[in-house]
């Protein structure tokens, strides 16, 4: 069990760190998933799986952009 310091901040133990692949300057976030509180290590790369495949089609991120909002010169 972690204790929480009087910075408000935890030490993840040895286990969850080797599993997760945590090292020193990993990005993690918490986030609320129903009852409980979830740890995602590099909530980024969790985005970018989240977004992954919805321009379909050959378009590019800027294409799809100017298709929605109108090109803009």
């Amino acid at each position: 069990m972690s204790k929480v310091t009087a910075k408000y901040q935890i030490t993840i133990p040895v286990e969850v760190r080797k599993e997760l692949g945590i090292v020193p300057g990993s990005e993690v976030d918490i986030t609320k998933k129903g009852d409980k509180y979830v740890l995602i290590v590099d909530p980024i790369v969790e985005l970018k799986k989240r977004w992954r495949g919805r321009f379909k089609g050959g378009k590019t991120t800027d294409e799809y952009m100017d298709e929605i909002r109108g090109r803009i010169d």
